[in-house]
């Protein structure tokens, strides 16, 4: 038996991003194999604004057991996980040091998605050369020509870590050119093994729209067929004035995320992905053509992996910078978006229905396929064959100093969104979770 301690800078529950619905899933995977698997994650922050009162409700209407609850933490046990959720963020590192001292971990798993690597220098720190570092949004890479927050000390511990996990080719070529870091390909099973049933809905969908989404190219497609039904699912990205933009429009109807995905693609006909940075994997497009609905994808990164040779890839014009700004990240400049090619694949795909069934069915294929060829326990053996690495040679602390003055306020503004965001007992539950 293993005991695995995950120690995530995004929420457990609910887990709506793509990034920390694979990590709660494949924590539940190795709890169901015996394993003794914690995780020490944020309760609130500046992307779900709650209280612990609040979340205690939450966790005992999903079925969750709470072992206790103070004023620091709400430790709960899920589907045999045991998870600490830290009510102040600016605890977290601490948190991962005393869950660390008591259950010894074989392994520490860190996510990338790490603003300011505080989960990634706390577990170097806490579990020296038993880290394994998870690539799964390659903005939150602190190495690459998109790093929300560059570091060279970052990259040092990445490379100091006694694995790498990359989940897709995109993700792990983008970490051998620009760290250079090694890593494994390991596809999470976060599918689950069906039936999934077929969509009966007709709605146009698209989960997180945001810039770095593609927002501009779904609200051009909406304004352009105004008669037809599209769905907005707002998760970690909308801003207020996304929302309001989604708001403006008659024919776009805005619908809560849910941990369960098959509810949201039930009422979808057509699912629309036109995201406008580098896509690690995009598990939501395996789960729609399971379903067999088709997706129109932009062919960036690991999404054009995910589309599993199924048309339709179409162009966009990809986000190459960033600024600083009142957001808890770095705010996209979003390049001027040719819809064209978007709008005449949905035309033949609403206009033809005999070309949209013969696409749904190939999409069902190709992701039953690639679904089939998944192996569950492939990341189980992975750990079990590691060896633990040295200690890291420094410490993530010294990261401010390789930012640019962008960057820095960038952190500045994410660290003042956190403390606005600390839990009071009247704060309402934000579902969104902080994965890209």
């Amino acid at each position: 038996m293993m005991r695995i301690l995950l120690a995530q800078n995004m929420f457990h529950l609910p887990s709506h991003g793509g990034a920390n619905k694979s990590n709660r899933i494949l924590m539940e995977q190795l709890a169901a194999r015996g394993h003794d698997c914690h995780v020490v994650a944020p309760l609130s922050g500046a992307l779900r604004r709650t209280s612990p009162e609040r979340h205690l409700s939450y966790l005992r209407d999903l079925g969750a057991e709470v072992r206790s609850a103070t004023g620091d933490t709400v430790v709960y046990e899920y589907r045999g996980v045991v998870a600490h959720a830290v009510v102040e963020p600016s605890r977290l590192a601490r948190t991962v040091g005393e869950v660390a001292a008591a259950l010894g971990p074989t392994w520490t798993l860190v996510p990338s998605d790490d603003p300011g690597l505080i989960m990634l220098g706390a577990a170097s720190r806490a579990t020296p050369g038993r880290v394994v570092y998870l690539a799964h949004t390659l903005q939150q890479l602190p190495f690459g020509p998109g790093a929300f927050y560059p570091s060279a000390a970052g990259t040092r511990l990445v490379g100091a870590a006694a694995g790498v996990v990359s989940v897709s080719r995109a993700a792990q070529e983008h970490l051998r050119r620009w760290g250079p870091v090694e890593s494994e390909v390991i596809h999470p099973q976060v599918y689950g093994e069906g039936p999934f049933t077929p969509s009966g809905g007709g709605a146009v969908t698209m989960v997180n729209p945001c810039a770095y989404k593609g927002l501009p190219v779904f609200l051009a497609l909406a304004d352009a067929r105004p008669g037809v039904p599209f769905l907005a699912v707002p998760t970690w990205g909308a801003t207020e004035d996304d929302l309001a933009a989604l708001r403006a429009r008659p024919n776009v109807t805005l619908v809560e995320p849910s941990d369960d995905i098959g509810t949201i693609l039930a009422r979808t006909g057509v699912l629309v992905m036109p995201s406008l940075w580098d896509e690690t994997f995009g598990y939501t497009c395996v789960e729609a053509m399971l379903r067999g609905i088709p997706v129109l994808a932009s062919d960036v990164g690991g999404l054009s992996e995910a589309k599993l040779g199924v048309p339709y890839l179409l162009p966009v014009r990809r986000i190459t910078a960033y600024e600083a700004g009142a957001h808890a990240r770095p705010v996209p400049v979003v390049p001027q978006q040719d819809a064209g090619p978007w709008l005449a694949a949905l035309d033949r795909l609403l206009a033809d229905p005999a070309h949209r069934h013969e696409l749904g069915e190939r999409s069902r294929d190709a992701a039953a396929s690639f679904v089939a060829s998944l192996d569950e326990r492939a990341f189980e053996r992975y750990l079990s064959g590691l060896a633990p690495a040295g200690p890291p040679p420094v410490t993530a602390r010294p990261q401010a100093k390789a930012l640019t003055p962008e960057r820095r306020a960038a952190v500045a503004a994410l660290l003042a969104a956190r403390a606005a965001a600390r839990p009071t007992s009247g704060t309402v539950p934000d579902q969104g979770a902080p994965s890209p």
